[in-house]
């Protein structure tokens, strides 16, 4: 399997269709989820994906085996087990667009592990996009208001956050020595995954209701949005700085959110537009940062999250 991106201005190419396709994959994963239980659609998608990444180590005749065990399992903790488990149970009872913003939060708690973990102090204007970020969180997900659906905005916060603690477990165990990216993926991932295998054995699982749409959906959120995703997340890391790269994080929010009012006819209150304006320029505050060389990126680009 040769390279999918062969150069600096086709991973600029592959970087706009990527995140148009990650934008996308939130309305494909709520409409997957109407058939099928979170914890089964979860699995599913990951297992294809899975397949799919340890296909295209085996046939570019990488190395198999994880280049330390340690790293694989606790970043595969955060970034799959929580992260993928926890967006999947926040979509399930919410509309895509508040889930995928307060998902995307993550940037803001990674500024914040990093600091006891990386010894990354947060400086400057990083402060003032934590505060609009806090500020934003608060009017998204509203905990004064028990009357409305709380739980799936928390489940959206926890996926931002195990995202978070899964970037920073990479950039923490990278430290040491540069580990291959795509074997990293795909270990992370199997052995996340392996947690979510043993719930449908010990709670109550509805059986997913199988359709040709439905397996096109899984086919599209699990091969082409999650394994051909990382593939060409990977070779757009190989012609870009993973600051400039990390940028498509600002973007993905506000497709999901704009497919999400046309296809399920999504509306906010003006509070969350507020929140969701307070998140928007302090993600824009910490993008900016990433460009003028911020390390907390440009070392170890966020894995995708979602």
């Amino acid at each position: 399997m040769t390279a999918l991106v062969r150069s600096r201005r086709g991973a600029y190419v592959a970087l706009a269709l990527l995140t148009l396709l990650w934008g996308a994959n939130w309305i494909a994963m709520k409409i997957a989820l109407r058939s099928s239980d979170p914890i089964t659609f979860n699995l599913h998608r990951t297992w294809i994906a899975i397949a799919i990444l340890f296909a295209a180590i085996v046939a570019q005749r990488r190395p198999l085996r994880p280049e330390s065990w340690i790293a694989v399992i606790v970043t595969g903790f955060f970034q799959t087990t929580v992260n993928f488990a926890a967006t999947t149970m926040a979509l399930a009872g919410s509309a895509p667009g508040r889930i995928s913003v307060l998902v995307f939060t993550m940037p803001f708690w990674t500024l914040l592990i990093a600091w006891p973990l990386l010894g990354e102090r947060v400086r400057g204007t990083q402060w003032i996009a934590i505060a609009l970020a806090l500020a934003g969180l608060t009017l998204l997900v509203a905990p004064w208001d028990w009357q409305g659906n709380l739980a799936p905005r928390l489940w959206a916060v926890l996926s931002g956050f195990g995202w978070a603690a899964g970037t920073v477990a990479t950039k923490y165990f990278q430290r040491a020595r540069h580990f291959d990216l795509l074997n990293f993926i795909a270990w992370q991932m199997l052995l996340g995954s392996l947690p979510l295998a043993i719930l449908p054995f010990v709670l109550d699982v509805a059986p997913t209701r199988w359709s040709v749409t439905q397996v096109l959906l899984l086919l599209q959120v699990g091969a082409i949005s999650t394994a051909l995703g990382f593939l060409l997340w990977i070779d757009v890391l190989r012609h870009l700085p993973a600051g400039t790269a990390s940028l498509n994080m600002f973007a993905i929010p506000v497709i999901a959110l704009l497919s999400s009012m046309v296809v399920f006819d999504e509306r906010l209150r003006p509070l969350e537009w507020l929140g969701i304006g307070c998140i928007g320029v302090g993600l824009l505050i910490v993008s900016l940062s990433a460009l003028r060389g911020s390390r907390a990126l440009q070392q170890a680009a966020p894995l995708e999250g979602g």
